[in-house]
């Protein structure tokens, strides 16, 4: 289903319109706003719209609004009016159009209230009562009469094997083709689910983070089809990932009172998320025949199995050549074309293969950085698009019968299709971090280091224009750091996200908060990305690069790519000093955005060749080091490196623990910037290649790091060794950096000690990043 003439959406927008909605015109739909807690018996007039996260019976904090305007993906709507806005001419929808009203609904009806409730907006509002008032008006239920609605509860189980466990070959276009899969195979599933109901989008609770919640009414039959349809997906996902990707579905009858509020409805949501840990805790119950059925590889060789995956069970058929020297962009090769002698060009040694679906992410993933915004849907295999390939709600488990996705820039599309990140059109939005750099966004010098990578793999490749439009490789991120040449791979995390939805009452409350996270972390993130960070922010720019304009560095924006983002985490690859640096950009705008809420991140340094399912693993590590360092979590783990003497089990009661830092901690910046003040930029290539000591001995640096060790080891004595390293280093001073020592020496000889010994404590973290800082190519 693409979108919603309900009678119920047709009343939010002329709500939008008119500014208010008398009585009479909502009696119709009384029980529908009753059981979501709306009083309508004065009617409904347009108010301003507060932090939806901000908690209502906190006198102590004062009231925070949103701008009142239309959702602007390049534009992060904070809430941060101290006044509740009166003036509502920006969220006045245009004349009536063709365009799909609920998508209308949506960007025009984001960041404004109604007076019955100051913290749910009119989409979600709407967008809710219209589910409800579908499920009150079915004549006929498949359980009880009195059970007409009916949750259906989705979460993928494996995502992050699936997602992850790949090799080196082109793994970040990969990557982030496959995540992008996950998004679609989501979207797919509701869109079958609807049209197996006939129902429309309104119906959809949320979407994210590898899952959704529909509110459906329980027509007969409806549950024993989503309970097939399950089963058939779970088979198909069993084949296609090897057992790595599981799909818990679950649909739950309910009766109407459980809509209430009051702690009914947390009751049915527990209900079925203790349903859908079942079905994780026992995968592929029904798939026991497959997974006990002894199999040989059908691949004997290396050479031969999926230079993706790895995966060497696939038939001749099933495994194509990616492109390279011998085969081009536009071919399509089987390995059984070149078995039956249909391409003699060489042997079977000599092609890159890959399994079908990694052979068409491997294309996909260009596809995706560049300006593609239609999602379409075809019931016929395309030819030379690349595609994404899900089993259809009308097969069975011994014929699957199969839709497929492909990209287009919209010229000539047909419905169904999605529009990623757009709400000014008839098609279905679907929210997307889509942010990547691309050959031709990174620095002459990194572009040359690129070009001389892909060519060493024994890729034919004339120069930087041929290939300008494809997704960055580890190599291009990695030289286009300051200083060492690595990749930063960063993990983050919302805290107590279980908690937050756990204490959610009311349907249209669990529809706005998690629209506006997933908001948050697909599309906003994008801009955050770019440094665009709004609100007069400044993003974190530690040696000048100037990230808010093209220059000798790139493009402008920071380069790294986002290879998954939704729902409450994020996975971000790149330059390991821009993606540093990029986490606390984040963390400032999530904690603006949200009035608060607390998020942990891991960020661990690697080399472009290193195995990038290790990089996951390892960040993820330092993320869990963040989660666990405090009660209050909310905090960060750069580089994961400290002291090989301490913490080695990652215990915190110990307040010497040096892996850690808060986000808002401005000492940690002050001593670092007074570092680098300390230094000259020397380049390579018309971009920064590292910082270099002016005036003092690289040996002061060293002598630091020694000082922080004795403060962990042997407590107060770091201070003579402190004294004694400042007192050296007086004879080096000269007017170009005495000022910037000054500086450095107040924070290390601070005379309250408490506030001297958290500046050493921060020491061994800050040297670090300093000394990666140094290292040149």
């Amino acid at each position: 289903m693409s979108g919603s003439s309900h009678p119920v959406i047709q009343l939010g927008f002329d709500l939008l319109k008119e500014k208010s909605i008398e009585s009479h015109l909502l009696e119709e739909y009384r029980e529908a706003f009753s059981l979501l807690d709306i009083d309508i018996s004065t009617g409904l007039k347009l108010a301003g719209l507060r932090s939806i996260f901000s908690d209502p019976t906190d006198s102590t904090t004062a009231a925070n609004y949103y701008l009142p305007c239309k959702l602007d993906p390049k534009t992060i709507n904070y809430p941060d009016q101290d006044v509740e806005p009166s003036d509502f001419e920006n969220v006045r929808p245009p004349k009536p159009s063709s365009q799909n009203l609920l998508v209308q609904l949506e960007r025009y009806g984001s960041f404004v209230a109604t007076s019955a409730d100051p913290q749910i907006p009119v989409y979600d509002l709407f967008k809710s009562v219209a589910a409800v008032h579908d499920c009150l008006g079915l004549k006929q239920c498949d359980e009880e009469f009195d059970k007409k609605c009916l949750l259906v509860g989705c979460d993928f189980s494996g995502i992050q094997d699936t997602v992850y466990t790949i090799s080196s070959k082109g793994a970040l276009k990969t990557l982030r083709a496959r995540s992008f899969m996950l998004e679609m195979l989501t979207e797919h599933i509701i869109y079958e689910i609807l049209s197996l109901a006939e129902a429309e989008r309104h119906a959809v609770i949320y979407s994210g983070g590898g899952g959704f919640g529909l509110l459906l009414p329980n027509k007969k039959g409806l549950k024993k089809d989503i309970g097939k349809f399950g089963d058939l997906l779970n088979d198909w996902a069993y084949s296609e990932f090897f057992g790595k990707l599981f799909i818990a579905l679950d649909a739950l009858p309910f009766e109407r009172e459980s809509l209430e509020t009051g702690g009914a409805f947390q009751t049915k949501r527990q209900e079925q998320s203790d349903n859908l840990d079942k079905q994780k805790r026992q995968k592929f119950l029904k798939q026991l025949d497959k997974l006990f059925e002894p199999k040989m590889p059908k691949q004997k060789s290396v050479q031969t199995e999926c230079q993706i995956t790895r995966r060497d069970d696939l038939p001749p058929t099933k495994m194509f050549a990616l492109p390279d020297n011998i085969v081009r962009p536009s071919e399509k090769i089987s390995m059984q074309d070149v078995l039956d002698k249909k391409e003699n060009r060489k042997s079977l040694e000599d092609y890159n293969w890959a399994s079908e679906s990694c052979f068409h992410q491997f294309k996909l993933g260009d596809k995706l950085v560049e300006e593609y915004r239609f999602i379409c849907r075809s019931s016929v295999e395309l030819q030379n698009d690349p595609y994404l390939k899900f089993p259809t709600i009308d097969s069975d488990v011994d014929n699957l019968q199969y839709c497929y996705y492909y990209l287009s820039n919209g010229r000539g599309a047909r419905k169904p299709y999605w529009q990623i990140n757009f709400w000014d059109g008839n098609g279905t939005p679907v929210v997307y971090a889509d942010y990547a750099r691309k050959h031709g966004d990174l620095s002459e010098y990194a572009q040359s280091i690129e070009l001389e990578a892909i060519q060493g793999d024994g890729r034919q490749v004339n120069g930087s224009e041929e290939i300008k439009n494809d997704t960055a490789t580890f190599e291009g991120l990695s030289a286009s750091s300051c200083g060492a040449d690595l990749i930063g791979a960063l993990r983050m995390d919302v805290d107590d996200m279980g908690k937050l939805f756990a204490d959610i009452e009311k349907l249209s409350m669990l529809s706005a908060k998690s629209r506006m996270l997933n908001l948050f972390f697909k599309v906003y993130l994008n801009e955050i990305c770019t440094t665009n960070l709004g609100d007069s922010l400044k993003a974190k720019d530690i040696v000048g690069k100037e990230y808010d304009k093209d220059n000798k560095h790139g493009k402008s924006g920071r380069n790294v790519s986002v290879i998954y983002a939704g729902g409450d985490d994020l996975f971000i690859l790149g330059a390991w000093d821009e993606t540093t640096e990029l986490a606390f950009d984040i963390q400032r705008c999530f904690a603006h955005f949200t009035g608060g809420l607390g998020i942990s991140g891991g960020l661990t340094l690697h080399q472009p060749k290193f195995p990038l399912y290790q990089m996951a693993r390892r960040s993820g590590e330092a993320e869990h080091v963040a989660k666990q360092a405090k009660a209050q979590k909310n905090c960060f783990t750069p580089f994961l490196l400290g002291l090989d003497d301490v913490d080695k089990r990652y215990e915190f009661d110990n307040n010497k623990t040096v892996r850690v830092i808060d986000w808002d901690d401005s000492k940690f910046f002050e001593i670092l910037k007074s570092l680098v003040a300390l230094t000259d930029k020397q380049i390579i290539g018309n971009q920064i290649d590292a910082v270099k000591l002016e005036g003092v001995s690289r040996g002061f640096i060293y002598k630091l790091f020694e000082a922080a060790k004795d403060w962990v080891i042997e407590d107060s004595f770091y201070l003579p060794r402190l004294r004694y390293i400042f007192a050296r280093l007086e004879k080096q001073y000269n007017e170009h950096n005495n000022d910037d020592i000054e500086i450095l020496r107040s924070h290390l000889f601070v005379p309250i000690k408490p506030e001297r010994e958290k500046s050493v404590k921060l020491l061994s973290l800050i040297l670090n990043w300093f000394e990666q800082l140094q290292c040149s190519k």
